[in-house]
């Protein structure tokens, strides 16, 4: 695999792709990004020694770098390449978001993308799934992607091909219980959203299990930190929850359980 393919693929912008450094003398916290037990430590290793780094284009760099060392163990392991680039498509996600958000391109969640170089992440179809162990055991975490598909077909077609990528590749997890901690989930969206909203509708797949007083569901819908009077009303969302925060409202994150084992 090489860089320059894997950031053609995946579609990285032109704009990001031109920013890139070439990274020196961090090839073991690289390395260690591709493992699961160690690339959170890796991670932040990478963030403090490449640092100045205020548009992320460096540990950016570091991390593509690692995902086309991962790519050796997707093959080791006979996972289909659809899924290697899939799931690395998370990188140009995250640099879209950022231009969401600033106005220009670079790359702040190197906190999280550890999760696709380690191989502990994998998108399958519209949604995404991480292999996580809790006191109660092991559990797939269930991630949305931005602008994924949601409608009920879709979100069956990515579960049932889940079901079958796990106990393919990663036996241990075949069976494991599907969880997602999300905003979608906060309960407070039933009265935000038409009744035939697929966010309602994948929200209801899930058994409310916790909620929790947070903002990051804001940061998501928003886009921009902002006071609640200047929030954007571009979205039938955005106006609907504007004004839930302008009457006092809350709005957090909660956590489900799939219903069910429908897609065993």
């Amino acid at each position: 695999m090489d860089k320059n393919l894997l950031v053609s693929r995946i579609g990285m912008p032109a704009e990001m792709v031109n920013k890139l450094p070439q990274v020196a003398g961090f090839s073991r916290e690289i390395a260690l990004l591709t493992e699961r037990e160690h690339y959170a430590a890796a991670a932040n290793a990478l963030h403090a020694g490449l640092a100045p780094d205020p548009d992320g284009a460096k540990i950016l760099s570091a991390m593509l770098d690692a995902a086309v060392l991962a790519h050796a163990e997707y093959a080791r392991r006979g996972i289909p390449e659809a899924v290697y680039f899939d799931t690395m498509g998370a990188f140009s996600r995250f640099v879209e978001e950022y231009f969401l958000a600033h106005g220009e391109y670079g790359f702040e969640t190197w906190g999280w993308a550890g999760r696709q170089t380690s191989l502990s992440l994998f998108r399958i179809g519209a949604l995404e799934y991480e292999m996580c162990v809790e006191e109660t055991g092991r559990e797939l975490s269930v991630h949305i992607p931005l602008r994924a598909d949601l409608s009920a077909p879709s979100v069956d077609a990515s579960m049932a091909a889940a079901r079958a990528f796990f106990a393919a590749f990663y036996p241990a997890y075949a069976d494991a219980p599907m969880t997602c901690t999300s905003w979608m989930l906060e309960p407070t969206l039933k009265d935000l959203l038409p009744a035939d909203s697929r966010i309602l509708a994948f929200a209801a797949r899930f058994r409310l299990l916790a909620r929790y007083e947070t903002a990051d569901g804001l940061a998501f819908i928003f886009r921009k930190k902002q006071n609640t009077e200047d929030l954007p009303e571009d979205t039938s969302l955005q106006r609907a929850l504007k004004a839930h925060l302008l009457r006092g409202g809350k709005f957090g994150t909660a956590r489900g359980m799939l219903i069910g084992n429908d897609f065993q």
